[in-house]
């Protein structure tokens, strides 16, 4: 009989269950990258994030085997407080459908009413949360770097073309107290970054919840490097950001990059990613990948990171329902249905916000 065990209660033998699981899922995507070890998984399962979204994370076992994680994100955002953000992996066998189910029950008891799920845009997981009632909205490129190849003649031609009425500010962890706000005006200006047909809205950010933010990477093992490019009275014109993790610091994740509308068109884009591209060369040598993700229907940043060396290695999507909708999806006869259906074409994600520009 499958069993459901919160994340965070997981004893020892449970525990090694679940990262033996994990493990075999990072190996069958990522072959050429280090897979999960323990402090960091333990650190993921413990993980509650911040005040600004609350994470729950279950573990399905058969007997003492386990068989699937989910994780359910419920945000804090006034602007989402029905929405329901869910991962599951793998996505394709009778133990999913069984973790979902749990991961609604959560979900509705917060009062959620709508359901994005997030993951490894493949055949199976189409199929899986079509076949449920979900709508495939978004897909996201994601992208490797090898930092080791990137072409050191054009990162500083990209230097060399900085305007000169702008300047770049590093730090690592915090960002300091005097940069904070222009910090807040570009994570509000991710807000014009492209999402599709997702039923979201934008999330309003200040100072107080990117404080909280930093906290929570930094309790997780990550380590936040930033770079914001200011001008002359401390407005910022742009940011970017990546996140290594301490945990497996041979692959970092590039975050957020922006440019304020006012800015764009000036290759500020450009000068901040070789900017922090030689920064990791000098301060992290271990990193040797880059990963980054983008929607599809991001032009502007796809063809910056196309130009700088990213090479794509996976295709996520979002799938997004109501809660009722995935319940009646679960039902027997819904479940009959859709297995009779198999094998229709996916859905092709609709075009909704403009993009970001760098």
């Amino acid at each position: 009989m499958m069993q459901f065990l919160n994340a965070r209660e997981l004893d020892q033998t449970h525990f090694e269950a679940a990262l033996q699981l994990q493990q075999r899922l990072d190996i069958a995507r990522d072959p050429g990258i280090p897979s999960t070890p323990p402090g960091e998984l333990r650190a993921t399962l413990d993980d509650n994030a911040s005040e600004n979204a609350h994470h729950e994370r279950i573990v399905a076992f058969d007997d003492l085997e386990a068989v699937a994680i989910g994780h359910l994100e419920l945000t804090c955002d006034p602007a989402n407080t029905t929405l329901a953000i869910v991962e599951i992996a793998p996505v394709h066998s009778d133990a999913s459908m069984s973790v979902l189910s749990e991961l609604l029950k959560m979900a509705r008891a917060d009062g959620r009413t709508s359901v994005i799920a997030w993951g490894d845009c493949t055949p199976e997981a189409d199929a899986f949360w079509t076949g449920l009632g979900a709508e495939l909205r978004s897909t996201e490129q994601e992208s490797d770097l090898d930092l080791a190849s990137v072409d050191a003649d054009l990162m500083s031609r990209w230097i060399d073309a900085a305007p000169d009425d702008i300047e770049l500010v590093h730090w690592k962890g915090r960002c300091p107290d005097e940069h904070i706000d222009a910090l807040v005006a570009t994570a509000n200006a991710m807000n014009d970054a492209p999402t599709d047909g997702l039923e979201i809205a934008d999330t309003v950010y200040d100072a107080a919840t990117l404080r909280a933010d930093f906290d929570a990477r930094d309790a997780s093992g990550i380590d936040y490097l930033g770079i914001l490019a200011v001008c002359a009275d401390g407005s910022a014109a742009g940011a970017t950001e990546v996140f290594v993790n301490r945990f497996r610091p041979a692959i970092a994740w590039q975050w957020n990059t922006v440019v304020l509308p006012p800015y764009r068109g000036r290759s500020i884009g450009r000068w901040m990613k070789a900017a922090m591209w030689r920064r990791l060369r000098a301060e992290a040598p271990e990193v040797a990948t880059l990963r980054t993700g983008n929607a599809e229907s991001n032009a502007a940043m796809l063809a910056i990171n196309t130009e700088m060396g990213f090479q794509p290695s996976h295709l996520m999507g979002c799938w997004q329902a109501d809660v009722q909708m995935l319940d009646q999806g679960m039902s027997p006869s819904a479940r009959k249905r859709s297995t009779a259906s198999a094998g229709r074409p996916a859905m092709t994600p609709s075009t909704g916000k403009s993009m970001s520009s760098a």
